[in-house]
């Protein structure tokens, strides 16, 4: 599980998150907002790839707080998974990314799924945005342990993405799993916060 607890952050003058609140348990937990309220920020502190003014963050039993945040990522490396909002890759073949943590069959075997197998020779870099989301999906899913973080993955996903996307959710409730997003999409919420303004509240 991942606590966030009274979480402030700001940039410059202009405040970000006011007070946020929320906890990550197993299942998806979706995030919904309009663009700037603030979900990338939430979600990338959740991740341990930021850290914020105020507040900390509970994962795994490990308390964190802002003095203690990289030490925290380190220990904590592995463990969460996080799927950035553009579909950036290596300009190396897709197949040779599949094996980035150690966990290549797996990886293979959601490839398939998201029907990338004909693509595995091909220049990561050069696929088209849906390719290149679906591939780093088929990597998250496989190199997740215990929590994985989506932000706006449905966005460059066709009708047929989307539905692969929702399936797979469906079929890794083993995790905690955070899924940012502009409306109503691909996810089926076990759990839905809406942010605006930097004010996180529970909806369901």
């Amino acid at each position: 599980m991942i606590v966030a607890v009274d979480i402030w952050k700001s940039y410059g003058d202009t405040p970000v998150l006011r007070g946020a609140a929320i906890a990550l348990e197993k299942g998806v937990t979706c995030i919904r907002g309009p663009n700037g309220a603030g979900k990338t920020t939430l979600l990338k502190i959740l991740a341990l790839l930021e850290r914020p003014d105020r507040g900390f963050v509970e994962a795994f039993g490990l308390k964190i707080t802002a003095e203690g945040w990289d030490g925290a990522r380190a220990k904590l490396a592995g463990r969460i998974a996080y799927v950035p909002q553009e579909p950036e890759l290596y300009a190396v073949p897709l197949g040779s990314l599949l094996g980035l943590c150690g966990r290549r069959e797996e990886a293979l075997s959601w490839a398939k799924e998201f029907g990338l197998a004909p693509y595995l020779g091909r220049n990561a870099a050069s696929l088209s945005p849906g390719l290149r989301r679906r591939a780093q999906l088929a990597i998250a899913l496989a190199c997740a342990r215990d929590a994985l973080l989506l932000d706006e993955p449905a966005a460059h996903l066709d009708e047929e993405g989307r539905e692969l996307l929702a399936t797979a959710l469906s079929a890794r409730k083993d995790l905690a799993i955070a899924y940012v997003e502009h409306g109503e999409e691909a996810a089926r919420c076990d759990r839905a916060y809406a942010l605006e303004r930097g004010v996180l509240r529970l909806i369901y």
